[in-house]
Order: structure tokens, then sequence, then C-alpha cells
């Protein structure tokens, strides 16, 4: 695909999700983002479909995680989206069948928590402000 029509297919999509974003720039930003990935995948083209998918995928929260919001280490709640953030996806699966949770260390700010799992320990370090019970 051109440049120009990398930009207007990418036009054409935030129009369409200005609504859910709220902000057309930011609208904007998350076609081209998601254009240049199919362009850089090495789609020639953008059929109807790919187009009606590239607007569902950006105006729909993707969430693979359903259970609860915080994982509980005895009192203290470490958030769900927190560990999406700080671990790959294998790595949040292996913390979700972690047999202990614990804090292995503690700065003024911050915790590193270990998973104890099976297949070895997965760390992360934490904001205290975040977790439930600090």
């Amino acid at each position: 695909m051109s440049k120009k029509t990398l930009m207007k297919q990418a036009h054409k999509i935030a129009k369409k999700i200005v609504k859910e974003v709220g902000n057309y720039m930011v609208a904007l930003k998350l076609a081209l983002k998601k254009i240049w990935a199919m362009a850089k995948a090495g789609r020639k083209r953008m059929s109807d479909s790919a187009f009606k998918g590239a607007i569902y995928e950006l105006t729909h929260k993707k969430r693979e995680y359903n259970g609860p919001d915080f994982f509980w280490l005895g009192s203290k709640g470490i958030p769900v989206w927190l560990m999406e953030k700080n671990l790959d996806p294998t790595e949040l699966w292996g913390a979700q069948l972690a047999y202990s949770i614990g804090i292995e260390r503690e700065t003024e700010k911050a915790a590193l928590i270990v998973f104890e799992t099976d297949f070895g320990n997965i760390t992360m370090w934490a904001p205290k402000s975040v977790i439930k019970g600090f």
C-alpha cells in the first residue's frame, strides 16, 4: 500500500471509531497503528471484511482473563490490569496457577511479588499505591 492509501484508510477507520474513542486525534493514531501493522504483514489491499474487522478490534476491548479484578496475597490484592501490563501471556497464565504468592522484597514505594509455580518462579514489581491492603 502506498502512504496515500494508508492515510486514506486510516482516516476512514478513524471516522468510524471517533465516537467510541472520544477524540479524533486518538482515533486516527489507533487507526494508523492498525493500518501500519496490516501493511507490515504484507497486506496489499484492504477488503471490506478486513476493514470491518479492524474497526471491531479497535472498538472492542480485549480481555483474556474473565476472573476477579484482583489476585490476593493474604490480605493484599494485585490488580489484574497490572499483571497484564507487566507479564507476558505465558507468565500471566503461570501466575494464575501459582501455588504460593509472596512478597520477596519491598522498597518505599514498590514490592517485588513472587509467584511460585511448578514451572519456576515468576517475579513482578508492583507499586504499593495500586496494591490493595498496603
